[in-house]
């Protein structure tokens, strides 16, 4: 699994992608949550839980001195 979390973190547009879509999903799902007048407090949990999982791939893995380019697959 560390090889593959390493990959990931290696391609920094797919992991900036991805922690942008975790987020905006949690919006969308907070905002449906709040008309149809259900609790909405775990919303801000999960998204305090998804910014430390992307803090933790950096405390990990570092900073990468040279993106990989995915453009040219």
């Amino acid at each position: 699994m560390d090889k593959i979390l390493q990959q990931f973190y290696a391609v920094e547009a797919m992991r900036v992608t991805l922690e942008e879509f975790m987020i905006d999903t949690l919006k969308q799902m907070a905002v449906e949550k709040t008309f149809e007048g259900e609790n909405v407090t775990g919303i801000k949990e999960a998204r305090e839980l998804v910014t430390k999982m992307f803090d933790r791939l950096d405390e990990l893995y570092g900073k990468i001195k040279e993106p990989v380019d995915i453009s040219s697959r």
